[in-house]
């Protein structure tokens, strides 16, 4: 018989919080352009159904990134770690999507945030992390992946072929998933997680929901550049402020984003960097109220 020990425990109670904010996320409805339950968004390639498979698949992972911050002796090594590891959770998603990305941004953050979570437990206790807003996670993410962005487009002019990413950081300069982890996710720490605690009054559904709108106003989102270039970004960011402004609730609130999906989806605009980011603030919100005690 294998025996556990509270750290271990811990460990998969954490994890499967990472695990349920992304079920969590894809459930939420309506997602203006994004997959939910009752929409596939401006996708003709994903569902619901895909998604819900793609988190079976390479969840597990969840748990490793957190075991190798854990395990790691220093940062620089931890992010080689969680890139190789990140890497075959990357390859395990698209098996079981059939080469289809749905995870590939998340997968990346997940990885890192957990990583210096786990990285960050060995010397502070839960309760500390939450008393200060998990600081020191985001402070450990943005030393381990300084220097990223420069190292992985160093060659990116001379490339015959470029990857979506690549392609947008020539056009417009957009450093993406990388620069907000070099950053130590500014959209999350200091947009994200502040806007949750100032509205934690609201009911859930419609806290999340309206979470997303926020983000939607105000993110530089890569997917919205990537499919529809600078105007097409503006076009949705304009529309979202609109929308929050009118400050809708409840059946009101549902209409208007269902009326917003069928808009997206009619200019073939997905806000993938929304709904990662969504997951992401989830998974902290949850873990911020969490009783979970520590060794």
């Amino acid at each position: 018989m294998i025996k556990t020990t509270p750290m271990t425990d811990t460990l998969t109670l954490i994890s499967r919080f990472a695990q349920q904010s992304l079920v969590a996320e894809v459930s939420l409805a309506p997602k203006p352009g994004l997959v939910d339950p009752f929409s596939a968004g401006a996708h003709d390639d994903m569902d619901y159904d895909l998604f819900m498979t793609s988190i079976q698949a390479w969840s597990p992972f969840l748990k490793l990134y957190l075991k190798l911050g854990q395990a790691s002796p220093d940062l620089t090594q931890l992010f080689a770690s969680l890139r190789r590891a990140g890497s075959q959770g990357e390859r395990t998603m698209l098996l079981a999507t059939h080469q289809v990305n749905t995870h590939k941004g998340a997968n990346f953050s997940y990885a890192v945030l957990l990583g210096a979570l786990g990285w960050c437990l060995k010397t502070q206790s839960l309760a500390a992390l939450q008393a200060e807003h998990f600081k020191a996670v985001f402070a450990a993410v943005q030393t381990m992946t300084a220097g990223v962005t420069a190292a992985d487009f160093k060659h990116v002019n001379i490339k015959d072929h470029l990857s979506y990413g690549e392609e947008l950081y020539v056009r417009y300069g957009v450093t993406g998933i990388r620069g907000e982890a070099e950053a130590g996710y500014p959209a999350l720490q200091a947009m994200a997680l502040p806007w949750l605690r100032s509205h934690a009054d609201l009911p859930v559904t419609e806290r999340y929901l309206k979470l997303m709108l926020y983000l939607m106003a105000e993110l530089e989102d890569v997917n919205l550049l990537h499919r529809g270039g600078q105007a097409g970004l503006t076009k949705v960011q304009t529309a979202a402020r609109e929308l929050q402004a009118a400050d809708l609730t409840g059946p009101a609130l549902v209409k208007a984003l269902r009326d917003f999906d069928q808009q997206l989806i009619a200019w073939h605009l997905s806000p993938g960097g929304t709904a990662d980011l969504l997951a992401l603030g989830i998974f902290f919100d949850q873990l911020q109220d969490s009783p979970l005690t520590l060794i």
